[in-house]
């Protein structure tokens, strides 16, 4: 691809406690094949070197570049909509500084964007799975979506609501208009990516001469470690619990969100964890009717026994 011409792609990163990886994140921003790029970062008030890794590596970078630095909010999408107020780009991209991109990666998806101007958004289900040190431990990950028949935006849609998540917004590019069209994120919201996937769903359900790409390449690569935000259980609840009654108010809760509770719960038994099991309990009324419904089921009885038994023979301290 020529680049002399070639449309603008701002990379918006939002980082906190990021400085084992984040200079690993920023160069595989400089390794892009698409050379048309400013990246914006945002450090959300972090308690590491974050910052002196994140402005020494942008001394290097080979695009125009802006740091924000601020005391902690903890608010994700007011975060990403104050990044992306700085954004100049046509086009749009994601990357949290402790994952990667792979080289093609914004060069592929533009080039699908520039072919027909309806497609608002070029996304891939596929992505690799890397460890801390940077190691490959799944080279073909797939999101689940992977699996459905994607003919048209309500089934796009469908495919959000059932399995709670489509694609990881990292690397994909998005027209920066639609997003500015849909608001962008939603700071009032616990949630990021799922709130703006939605929005440019239901956006264009309703401009039906608009249309997207969903393809099952992989660009991105996820890095897991302890620090990954999506393992905090009571907020992944709560981002659940707000989308759904935003946009699915009228629907029943999806299969899905019941087995994350049902796996939470088993865990939380398994390893006495009785006082953080009481606080997600009283978080929702949602969360407490199913854990009373799943406590009478037979194989959480059994787990209830056993930690009983635990706690008779002086293995543990907490009560279930």
């Amino acid at each position: 691809m020529q680049f002399d011409h070639a449309p603008l792609c701002s990379v918006i990163c939002v980082t906190y406690n990021h400085a084992k990886f984040s200079g690993q994140g920023l160069q595989s921003i400089f390794d892009q094949t698409y050379r048309n790029l400013e990246i914006i970062v945002l450090d959300d008030g972090s308690t590491d070197e974050t910052t002196s890794v994140v402005r020494k590596t942008l001394e290097t970078s080979p695009f125009p570049s802006k740091f924000i630095e601020q005391d902690n909010t903890g608010n994700v999408p007011g975060n990403f909509n104050k990044a992306l107020a700085h954004a100049k780009g046509t086009f749009i991209t994601f990357l949290s500084l402790d994952d990667m991109l792979l080289p093609e990666c914004i060069e592929a998806r533009i080039k699908l964007l520039q072919a027909d101007d309806q497609i608002i958004f070029a996304a891939d289900t596929g992505y690799q799975e890397i460890d801390a040190n940077g190691t490959v431990i799944n080279a073909d990950g797939q999101m689940p979506v992977a699996n459905y028949q994607i003919h048209d935006t309500a089934d796009l849609l469908e495919a959000e609501y059932q399995e709670i998540g489509t694609f990881y917004i990292q690397g994909q590019v998005f027209r920066h208009d639609a997003v500015r069209a849909v608001g962008g994120f939603d700071d009032t919201m616990t949630g990021d990516d799922i709130i703006l996937r939605t929005k440019l769903f239901r956006y264009l359900v309703d401009h039906p001469e608009l249309h997207f790409h969903l393809g099952d390449a992989t660009m991105f690569a996820y890095r897991k470690h302890g620090g990954n935000l999506h393992k905090r259980s009571l907020r992944q609840f709560k981002t659940v619990i707000e989308w759904k009654e935003a946009f699915f108010p009228d629907r029943p809760y999806p299969r899905m969100f019941y087995l994350w509770l049902e796996n939470y719960f088993r865990d939380c038994v398994r390893q006495d964890r009785y006082a953080e099991l009481q606080t997600a309990l009283a978080f929702s009324p949602v969360v407490a009717e199913h854990y009373a419904r799943y406590r009478k089921t037979w194989k959480m009885r059994r787990r209830l026994l056993k930690s009983r038994a635990r706690q008779i023979l002086g293995l543990s301290r907490r009560q279930p």
